[in-house]
C-alpha cells in the first residue's frame, strides 16, 4: 500500500469536472491560482461563479461567489472536499439554500 507523503501539495489542476443536485459544472482554473470561474448547467439554465480555493492536506475548502444566477447578491456558497488521486468529494453549504449537499468532481491535469 502506497501512502501519500503529507508534504506533497494537492495539484488543483486547470479543470474540474463537478456534479451536485443535477447540475453540471465545469471548474476552470485562472492561470496558477488558486481562483477558479465556474460555470452549471441543468436543463436550459446557467449560473457562473467565482470560486477561492484553499488547501490543507489533502482537504480543500471553497469559498463560492455567485456572479450570474439567483445567486447573485446573497452570501455565497462554502465546499469541502478531501482529494484522492484526481477525483474530490464532499459537502457544501449555500447560505441561501435549506439544506446541505454532497459534491464531487474529477480534476484534469
Amino acid at each position: 500500500m502506497h501512502l501519500a507523503n503529507a508534504q506533497t501539495p494537492v495539484d488543483l489542476g486547470t479543470i474540474w469536472n463537478e456534479q451536485e443536485a443535477g447540475w453540471q459544472g465545469a471548474w476552470t482554473r485562472v492561470g496558477r491560482s488558486n481562483t477558479f470561474q465556474a460555470v452549471w448547467t441543468k436543463d436550459n439554465r446557467v449560473v457562473r461563479a467565482s470560486l477561492q480555493m484553499t488547501v490543507s492536506g489533502n482537504v480543500v475548502s471553497i469559498t463560492r461567489d455567485d456572479t450570474s444566477g439567483p445567486g447573485v447578491g446573497k452570501a455565497g456558497c462554502e465546499y469541502t472536499g478531501t482529494v484522492k488521486g484526481n477525483m474530490i468529494a464532499g459537502d457544501y453549504n449555500c447560505a441561501w439554500s435549506k439544506a446541505a449537499g454532497k459534491w464531487k468532481a474529477t480534476i484534469s491535469r
